[in-house]
């Protein structure tokens, strides 16, 4: 289409030309005569820059055309201008300017320079298991064609399918000790090394790295030193714990030298930087399977004294008494076992002195429409309380949503309390205003909780003991890494942590503990309680400031 364009506008340019110079003069028709400085160019790839010609005519008008859209041309006076865009091809491209006065004319040959060739290759390194795969590498260039060359010993183990954009390499199963290969992209003068490591097979089952808090230095060494390959780490990260995204931990999978576990994968505790859990996933194998190939005597021989496997619930457990490590062996969905090695959490530091009995507050207000924010603010200013800070409902100005309170130097070290009120729930048009949710906070942060780190707290084994024998059920981590507990006779829902708030207790360090009522019908494990709970946790951050 480009090519009839030139051609047409070539016709109708000599067309104009030839009538013009046919026209009746009074000394007889004048020939058209035409030169040009120079009918050769040849410009760089970067393009931009105008390349001048002068043009040498007897016609009071001449015009120019480019057969490229990558070319420009520009008339003024006897100058022409000729612009080129940038090429960013990798190889030289050509094009012709015509120039036409009268009923003559001239091409200019015009030249542009390739740009630098630019070999991509994503991934230049790829880790594969012992049992083999298929993996895809995109190679892009600006020249177009490129080759690929493997090493000629690795030829008998990669199998290799060359598309437009990308190679298919099929791994064989490795037998063996664990081997690496060079492959090689080229395009033009470059060259791009792609390096394919695979795992070996080495012992038939594998045990981890039992080290509570092992360095990246430690865990990697550790599992190269038994043919394993790092495929992939993610660091920690914080997450969005208000819009329910947890944080999470520093993570790292392998592949191994294991006939059975052909892949191990550590995560980390994002708060504690301890190793949370370690997984294997056996190759093809579910857990009965497993137990009969000798994993039960295989952990046995390795501190797990009391492993064994239970038939009925089709799981196998154990413990390691040394290391505190734990193992529960289950099937996924699609029949494969899936072995999880449980680290011990940190290890208290001391006892700490916990309540003599379970503090329940004031949760004897829920549920009863006596306790509604004005009865509570006359109760507890009569306590000799003093109000902080008061949130009024939005919509119904005279029904606070939340009061906070200092209390009286009697109740130390419980120095606040917070209440939330239902302003959902209408009657006869207007809010109800009855007690929902209470906070209470103690400036002892141990006794219940301890700080394995700044800012990061975690439960003390007094405490736990304490909610277990007073019937709490552990539920659930929230989206913060709290615990949400539940007791089934008292019907009431608990999240206990230690935090920071600025607004209470000069912003050091206390014991909180979140009470709501479960008044939802069904199980305490219901996700829409549970999820509730979670944005009121939130919530009271945010009212109080939590660090």
């Amino acid at each position: 289409m480009k090519q009839i364009n030139y051609l047409t506008a070539l016709a109708v340019t000599l067309m104009i030309g030839m009538l013009s110079s046919c026209a009746p003069k009074d000394d007889g028709p004048e020939e058209a005569t035409l030169s040009l400085s120079s009918t050769s160019l040849t410009l760089t790839n970067a393009g931009g820059e105008a390349q001048a010609i002068t043009v040498t005519t007897n016609q009071a008008k001449w015009n120019a055309i480019s057969n490229a859209d990558w070319l420009k041309t520009s008339v003024s006076g006897n100058n022409l201008q000729i612009i080129a865009m940038p090429n960013k091809d990798g190889n030289d491209r050509t094009a012709q300017v015509l120039v036409v006065a009268g009923a003559t004319s001239e091409k200019i040959e015009v030249i542009q320079t390739a740009a630098d060739i630019v070999l991509e290759v994503s991934p230049e390194a790829i880790v594969i298991k012992n049992t083999g795969e298929t993996k895809l590498i995109s190679v892009k260039s600006n020249a177009g064609a490129w080759t690929l060359d493997v090493d000629e010993a690795a030829q008998a183990w990669i199998k290799q399918t060359v598309f437009k954009d990308m190679i298919q390499l099929e791994i064989a199963a490795n037998d063996g000790e664990a081997r690496e290969a060079k492959l090689y992209a080229k395009s033009g003068t470059l060259q791009k090394e792609i390096t394919v490591q695979q795992a070996g097979k080495g012992q038939k089952f594998m045990l981890p790295l039992f080290n509570n808090k092992p360095s990246k230095y430690e865990l990697i060494s550790y599992e190269v030193a038994r043919g394993s390959y790092l495929v992939s780490f993610s660091a920690a990260n914080p997450g969005l714990p208000s819009f329910g995204i947890p944080p999470v931990g520093e993570s790292y999978n392998f592949a191994t030298a294991s006939a059975i576990f052909p892949t191990v994968f550590y995560l980390k505790d994002f708060a504690t930087e301890l190793v949370k859990v370690i997984e294997y996933v056996a190759s093809g194998l579910n857990t009965k399977q497993l137990a009969e190939e000798g994993y039960v005597d295989f952990l046995k021989e390795n501190g797990f004294a009391n492993a064994k496997f239970d038939e009925a619930k089709n799981r196998i457990s154990g413990s390691n008494p040394d290391n505190r490590f734990s193992v529960v062996v289950g099937d996924s969905k699609d029949k494969v076992a899936i072995v999880h090695f449980n680290a011990p959490g940190p290890k208290q530091p001391k006892a700490y002195k916990t309540f003599d009995k379970f503090p329940y507050d004031n949760t004897s207000y829920f549920g009863d429409p006596i306790y509604t924010s004005t009865k509570v603010k006359e109760l507890e200013l009569a306590d000799g309380s003093a109000l902080m800070q008061e949130e009024n409902n939005k919509k119904y100005k005279d029904y606070p949503d939340f009061q906070l309170y200092k209390l009286d130097a009697k109740h130390a070290p419980q120095c606040n309390r917070a209440y939330f009120f239902d302003n959902e729930t209408l009657k006869e048009g207007k809010p109800v205003n009855t007690t929902q949710e209470i906070l209470a906070i103690w400036s002892d942060l141990n006794l219940g909780a301890w700080e394995v780190k700044k800012d990061s707290y975690l439960l003390t084994d007094e405490f736990v003991e304490l909610l277990e024998k007073e019937g709490f059920i552990f539920v659930k981590d929230t989206s913060k890494g709290d615990k949400l507990y539940y007791n089934k006779a008292k019907k009431l829902m608990i999240v206990p942590r230690g935090i920071s708030f600025a607004e209470v207790n000069e912003g050091k360090p206390a014991f909180a503990i979140s009470y709501f009522q479960y008044i939802e019908s069904g199980s305490a494990t219901n996700q829409n309680t549970i999820n509730k709970i979670m944005a009121r946790v939130a919530e009271q951050d945010r009212m109080l400031g939590a660090k």
